[in-house]
């Protein structure tokens, strides 16, 4: 993970049921990424027949997983907004390009994606997988359509860093 510096104390989120921790963090420095990338958006990821992230990980566990250096974090990046959380965005499921030890060959079919530097609300959240990502994007959503909301979202680059099997801090890039 880059770089990355605290401006807040741990927070809990204004959703009593989806209680989550946030903190602000400015990353000094950009993460270089790869991995594999589909375009879609929140209405059709909840619908189990339209949905495409859930096959999205599981092709990269399939096939890129065993690949990667052990101990190495997983994150889908959030990125390529058409406007906002109802447009359309692409998401890459991946990993930092220096953890990856597979077939060279295999890197002309990946994307490289950077996170950049800059100031984000992270929320994090222990749980099983997947409920825990989705729980904190339920808080998230609950979060910035608060009318008080201290925030406003920039809608460049978000992401999820899967901390542990049981944690995920999710990046939210914020003006």
């Amino acid at each position: 993970m880059t770089k990355a510096t605290n401006t807040d104390n741990n927070t809990e989120s204004a959703a009593p049921k989806l209680a989550i921790k946030t903190q602000t963090r400015i990353l000094a420095q950009a993460t270089r990424c790869q991995g594999i990338t589909v375009r879609t958006t929140n209405h059709n990821e909840l619908n189990p027949d339209s949905a495409k992230l859930p096959r999205l990980w599981e092709r990269v566990y399939h096939n890129y997983f065993k690949q990667l250096k052990k101990g190495s974090a997983l994150y889908g990046i959030y990125h390529n907004y058409e406007s906002d959380a109802l447009g359309a965005f692409d998401v890459t499921a991946g990993w930092r390009e220096i953890d990856y030890q597979g077939d060279k060959k295999a890197l002309a079919s990946l994307e490289s994606v950077a996170i950049p530097t800059g100031r984000y609300l992270v929320f994090t959240k222990q749980g099983e997988m997947p409920a825990a990502v989705i729980n904190a994007w339920q808080a998230i959503w609950t979060y910035f359509n608060d009318l008080d909301c201290r925030y406003e979202r920039c809608y460049q680059v978000d992401f999820e860093h899967y901390v542990s099997e049981t944690q995920v801090d999710v990046y939210i890039g914020v003006k």
